[in-house]
């Protein structure tokens, strides 16, 4: 969401950078991310000053444009190897973990720890690489199915807290718009607001549909709703936005009557001058509670996980925290109750993406372990507002992962989805092995497409460099396309139908690789899916009309067409950066059109061709907003595109009739160099040890004065700071203040006991607090010291 400030009716050549600056950084203070971030681009066009770099970077991940965000990241610490800007490698660390490049961002998480070793901030590096380990190792359940919910429940906003009641029907909150909301006058009704959909027919929902005004009442936005197990209650958020952040939010409960909600109240004890979001009904000690999220005074991070005692349908007992086990430093948010099994997504505990969901188990007493659901519910993205059904099969969840399904107002990673998830009855495993004759064959792509009335649909891609397997699950009464490829290898395929298939049952399948032949060196294999640029096909800056150089790859595309007249293909087209983002969407569905009706207007059925317009959400090289570039560079960005979505499995055709580069890849590699000293995060120990904790003075005459010395050693791994050392006012400390301690490095703290303001004996405690935080709860570390003494006088 935007204010949408200007910078009046002037040419943008002709706005000073000082004004550019200002814009934005008033942008930045409503705030409003998108604003700013046009107006910090526009200065760095002028400036190309880092710490403007260093600003846009960071709104790209606010906006999860994560795309955008590595490259920006990528190019600052290229430059600065985090010595000025360390908080950009920690970034750059993240943003590779969440666009899946998992080496890489270790590489960069163990760089920062040796650029602040000596700060807390190190646990959270560490708390990242524990996240990814787990990411490495876990594997999608394979009876696991997870799908986006379809275009009645998503749209290209934000759509969220999915919660299916128990008579069947669905209620979530959506901003149901299909552009981003400007707040110019025109925006209209813009409001998040609480809609229902009925199950309709083949597994999907019904149209959605708006609950009354009473409940979505104008002037807030209305999110977050859950209903009680009987179906008399409805729990739900009223919330205020001061640009993109939420101001205001407190929780509301309707009653049924009848098959309506009666007027909303607010529920007293659980509001105040804090946010109290995402509540959620359960049980503890045999009572009813209400959980929910909130950042009031006194948790542990940022928003905590609270529950609190019903007394009444609008009233309830003072709220409970629930603890340092379950509520991190961070963030824990969305919670779900159900069976004695809590549900929540945390971005504190080790996470495979951002926000991961979590489950710990109420046994009665007390909570259990937080575990990690692990992958496939869990993405290298935000996953959140887990809920599911009674017997455990059916569930829904909110993620902005990309897929197939999903079209957002932005970047593809901007906004969030509602994905549903099933437990299938019936586990059908496919493992699929390849060879090279007799020898296992590493390192193979093996992509699993549905098939649904002869396109493709979903489908899912494992490359193993480990073993020669992939397993994969697969849905009963379904037809699969199975497609094996490996550089240097002629592609393998084969088809998969489930229909009838009423046991689990395991299928393995063998596929043996054909090294290609070297007669076949001019030629280039295209797969399905597999986006295609060609070599001319480019468009003038800020016009649809197909250029006539162009014409020659739309003749040879024609030809792919009548040669494989079963191909159905998606022509896609791309502006380059510059212009209003929705401008150049629009801009290039036109020029997409104007393809295919080429194409159409030479004797293909219109049927065959899919047309659809990105944008500029796949630039090919560095121009992206803010970046200067030639005419020539821009010019690359305008292009259009093939893939096949049905037809042929693979095709083949000349290399001189291709582009130089196939895919629409970010370029990778780790600009970062190696830091001298760096110590691995995997197991990080901080430690220290006192040759004693207690000294016994004995008999002390009131007045005297008692020296000692306490004596330490950093047995642990990492350097040790002290921070500091404090105990009464009768005693005088006397330590190593900024002083780094290494691995196996000494020290002596020092005590003079006064007795003069004594009147009895006692035992006193010296406290000792490093400047670390503990690796694995980040909680401060603390060492208590004492001294005992009888009073004499």
């Amino acid at each position: 969401m935007t204010l949408g400030l200007k910078l009046s009716a002037q040419p943008l050549d002709e706005v000073p950078v000082k004004m550019m600056l200002e814009t934005a950084e008033k942008s930045m203070a409503i705030p409003d991310y998108y604003t700013a971030l046009e107006w910090y681009e526009n200065a760095y066009k002028e400036t190309r000053d880092p710490e403007t770099a260093v600003k846009i970077a960071d709104l790209n991940v606010r906006i999860r444009d994560f795309a955008h965000a590595e490259r920006w990241l990528q190019k600052i610490v290229e430059k600065d190897q985090g010595v000025k800007y360390p908080q950009a490698v920690f970034q750059y660390a993240q943003v590779l973990k969440v666009n899946g490049k998992y080496q890489d961002a270790i590489d960069a998480f163990n760089h920062y720890a040796g650029l602040v070793a000596n700060d807390s901030l190190l646990a959270l590096a560490d708390n990242e690489v524990a996240g990814i380990q787990l990411a490495m190792q876990s594997k999608p359940p394979i009876d696991l199915a997870v799908e986006n919910a379809g275009k009645n429940v998503n749209s290209a906003y934000t759509d969220s807290g999915p919660f299916l009641a128990s008579n069947g029907k669905l209620y979530f909150s959506s901003f149901r718009r299909k552009d981003l909301i400007v707040l110019d006058g025109k925006e209209g009704d813009y409001f998040f607001k609480v809609y229902t959909s009925d199950k309709g027919k083949d597994e999907g929902w019904d149209a959605a549909k708006a609950l009354p005004d009473k409940i979505n009442i104008e002037g807030y936005h209305t999110g977050n709703p859950s209903v009680s197990p009987d179906g008399s209650r409805l729990f739900f958020t009223r919330s205020t936005l001061t640009g993109n952040e939420v101001t205001e939010s407190k929780i509301f409960v309707s009653v049924a009557k009848g098959d309506n909600w009666a007027p909303p109240e607010e529920i007293m004890g659980l509001n105040g001058n804090y946010i109290a979001k995402q509540p959620t009904p359960g049980v503890l000690f045999g009572k009813e509670v209400l959980f929910f999220s909130s950042n009031m005074p006194g948790g542990f991070g940022g928003y905590d996980l609270y529950y609190a005692d019903r007394i009444s349908d609008t009233k309830y007992d003072i709220p409970v925290n629930l603890g340092s086990d379950i509520n991190s430093p961070r963030d824990e948010v969305t919670p779900f109750y159900l069976n004695n099994k809590l549900y929540f997504s945390s971005d504190g505990h080790p996470s495979i993406g951002g926000f991961d969901i979590f489950r710990t188990d109420w046994n009665g007493q007390e909570w259990g372990k937080v575990e990690n659901l692990g992958k496939g519910y869990n993405s290298s993205y935000d996953d959140m507002f887990f809920s599911v059904n009674e017997d455990g099969k059916l569930g829904f969840l909110v993620s902005n992962r990309p897929d197939e399904l999903s079209r957002s107002v932005k970047s593809k990673t901007c906004c969030d989805d509602i994905y549903q998830f099933h437990i299938r009855d019936v586990v059908i495993d496919l493992i699929t092995s390849t060879y090279e004759g007799t020898v296992p064959l590493l390192g193979a792509k093996v992509t699993v497409f549905e098939i649904n009335q002869g396109k493709t649909g979903k489908s899912e891609t494992q490359v193993n460099d480990k073993i020669n397997d992939s397993q994969f699950g697969l849905d009963k009464d379904k037809k699969y396309k199975v497609l094996i490829e490996k550089d240097g290898y002629a592609p393998g395929e084969f088809e998969i139908n489930t229909v009838g298939m009423i046991a689990n049952q395991t299928i393995k399948r063998t596929v043996k690789m054909v090294k290609k032949p070297d007669d076949k060196a001019g030629m280039e294999t295209l797969t399905m899916n597999e986006p295609i640029r060609l070599n001319n096909i480019y468009y003038d800056f800020d016009d649809d009309k197909i250029l006539p150089e162009s014409e020659k790859d739309l003749t040879f595309l024609l030809g792919l067409m009548k040669q494989y007249p079963d191909m159905v293909i998606e022509l896609s087209s791309h502006t380059d950066s510059r212009g209003n983002d929705n401008y150049n969407e629009r801009l290039s569905q036109r020029r997409a059109q104007s393809a295919k009706n080429w194409l159409v207007s030479h004797g293909i059925k219109e049927n065959r061709i899919e047309a659809v317009g990105y944008g500029e959400n796949q630039i090919l090289n560095e121009c992206i907003n803010g970046i200067d570039c030639t005419e020539e560079q821009h010019r690359l960005n305008r292009r259009t595109e093939f893939k096949i979505i049905a037809g042929p499995t693979t095709i083949e055709v000349k290399k001189s009739d291709l582009g130089d580069q196939k895919k629409n890849e970010v370029k990778s590699g780790n600009p970062l160099l190696p830091t001298k000293g760096t110590v691995p995060l995997t197991d990080p120990k901080i430690e220290l040890t006192f040759d004693k904790k207690m000294i016994e003075l004995g008999a002390v005459h009131k007045g005297d004065k008692k020296a000692m010395t306490f004596q330490f050693s950093n047995t642990g791994n990492q350097p040790i700071e002290i921070e500091l050392i404090t105990s009464c006012e009768c005693t005088t400390l006397d330590y190593p203040q900024y002083k780094t301690f290494k691995p196996g490095e000494k020290g002596v703290i020092k005590a003079l006991f006064d007795s003069t303001e004594k009147e009895i004996g006692e035992t006193t405690d010296i406290d000792v607090i490093l400047k670390q935080s503990d690796p694995k709860t980040h909680h401060p570390i603390h060492y208590i010291l004492q001294y005992k003494f009888d009073l004499t006088k």
